[in-house]
């Protein structure tokens, strides 16, 4: 059976706290270990924003090659690896804009000397071997979104879901099947915001639209705070014209568990076959894992972090 752990982003104190809370010792190689067998899932986005980045990547790669651990890629590892994959045509394919390297700042600082800049690059080989997504008997893990249209596509393009440099290359081309499939797997359903609103999002950048909660039935939302991930002043109480939405949502039976949406208050389970594990760590929250036993309905009591 997996224990699934959502985004860690550096903080590698809380990711042991919660390993050893699960059962987790290390062994003599010092990899933790379940002495059940059982295996971790990470869902993604490791780097960025936390205080131990490298420890965080030393541990979860240790533990996945190790054999205690299954790992997929998150939209921070994702963006590191377009941030240094150079263009053909000049610069990088994550262009270094400011926002970007801001985004990025912590991870640039903890792998600055040069000794360790080249076990950043290794790092970045070993994100390219991480899947997009686990489809495993009984459950799914993605970091973002279960789209199965663009996981389908993703599979054509990319038939084990592990990236290629020229995938990553025609994904930078915003507009391409590439860059939409790998833009809603790993960061999630958007839609535009009605009358041109916008607002600043949890790095203070103005956005015009909104993320939408993929696992629910947007018929069943009275407002639009209901179905947007922000609930915005302007929008309260406000009914949601689904006119111009795609009324898709996730209906299947099997499990999916993601990260990515940096939650607040008590973890919860959103339906009873999805939930997301991001309780927003990295800002103040928790680090939160889902202790899976097989089971096709999810929940609550399942759901596990350190006190």
């Amino acid at each position: 059976m997996y224990d699934l752990i959502g985004d860690i982003h550096g903080h590698a104190d809380e990711l042991r706290a919660l390993l050893a809370h699960l059962g987790y010792q290390p062994d003599a190689a010092g990899v933790p270990r379940h002495p059940s067998g059982r295996q971790v899932i990470f869902l993604g986005d490791y780097i960025d924003r936390g205080p131990k980045i490298r420890e965080t990547l030393q541990l979860v790669r240790g533990m996945v090659e190790g054999g205690a651990a299954l790992a997929i890629l998150g939209n921070h590892e994702y963006n590191a690896l377009a941030f240094w994959q150079f263009h053909p045509n000049g610069g990088h394919l994550r262009p270094h804009k400011p926002q970007h390297i801001l985004q990025h700042i912590e991870t640039i600082k903890e792998f600055r000397t040069h000794e360790l800049f080249a076990e950043w690059l290794d790092y970045l080989e070993w994100f390219m071997t991480l899947p997009l997504a686990l489809e495993l008997p009984g459950l799914r893990a993605v970091h973002a979104c279960w789209e199965p249209g663009q996981l389908a596509y993703l599979r054509q393009q990319l038939p084990d879901l592990r990236l290629t440099r020229d995938f990553l290359l025609r994904a930078s081309r915003r507009g391409s099947p590439e860059f939409t499939a790998a833009e809603i797997v790993l960061k999630g359903r958007e839609d535009k915001l009605p009358g041109g609103l916008t607002f600043a999002d949890k790095d203070g950048h103005r956005r015009s639209r909104m993320r939408l909660r993929w696992w629910q039935n947007p018929a069943t939302a009275p407002s639009y705070a209901d179905y947007y991930l922000e609930d915005l002043a302007e929008l309260r109480g406000q009914p949601v014209d689904f006119s111009h939405l795609d009324p898709s949502y996730y209906q299947d039976e099997t499990p999916v568990f993601f990260g990515h949406y940096w939650l607040r208050g008590t973890p919860q389970i959103l339906q009873p076959h999805a939930v997301c594990l991001d309780y927003s760590v990295a800002r103040g929250g928790q680090l939160i894992g889902y202790r899976w036993d097989g089971e096709q309905t999810l929940s609550a009591d399942k759901l596990v972090w350190v006190p």
